[in-house]
């Protein structure tokens, strides 16, 4: 072989070389993109939920030792709260709705799963289906949480079904009877 060939062959070979380097490089940097993209992601969903966790705290703090059930049923009739009540009522949506939104969040970020945010829309569907909850909900609820998830709530509220907020009321109807 002469040199001009030797040289020639040199040439492909360093030709192949660079294309693949250049096929490992980009892989490795998808790869490494896939990794940040994945720790951002799981970053921003334990920023969410340490925000609701110490949301919930708070409520908690002021909630405890109040008869929050008692409350809560009142909010289902057409009987009137004392001011205390309606300052305990609105702390304990306040932090369910901000964990609604967190799981709103999460969900859409990939961090929970389809079948797991649609069970938890009975909650939402269940407070908002009485009264009261869409009295705090216009008046107040909407305040507290981001636009987009208020978005989301109202065509949750449209698209909904009554069959939690039926059961609901049927339990409340059926504990009252049992208070007489």
């Amino acid at each position: 072989m002469t040199l001009i060939e030797l040289a020639a062959v040199a040439e492909v070979v360093g030709a192949i070389v660079v294309v693949v380097t250049l096929i490992y490089l980009a892989v490795q940097v998808r790869h490494s993109k896939e990794a940040l993209d994945a720790n951002t992601k799981a970053m921003r969903g334990q920023a969410i939920s340490d925000v609701t966790k110490n949301v919930q705290e708070h409520m908690a703090m002021a909630l405890q030792g109040h008869d929050i059930a008692n409350i809560f049923m009142k909010m289902g009739t057409e009987e009137a709260l004392a001011p205390n009540e309606t300052l305990l009522l609105d702390g304990m949506l306040t932090a369910i709705f901000v964990a609604r939104q967190n799981e709103y969040y999460q969900w859409k970020q990939g961090l929970l799963e389809e079948d797991v945010f649609k069970s938890l829309h009975h909650i939402t569907l269940t407070v908002l289906g009485t009264e009261g909850g869409r009295h705090w909900w216009e008046n107040e609820g909407q305040r507290l949480v981001s636009d987009e998830f208020v978005e989301f709530t109202e065509k949750l509220r449209e698209q909904g079904t009554s069959d939690s907020v039926d059961s609901w009321r049927r339990a409340n109807f059926i504990t009252a009877k049992s208070k007489n």
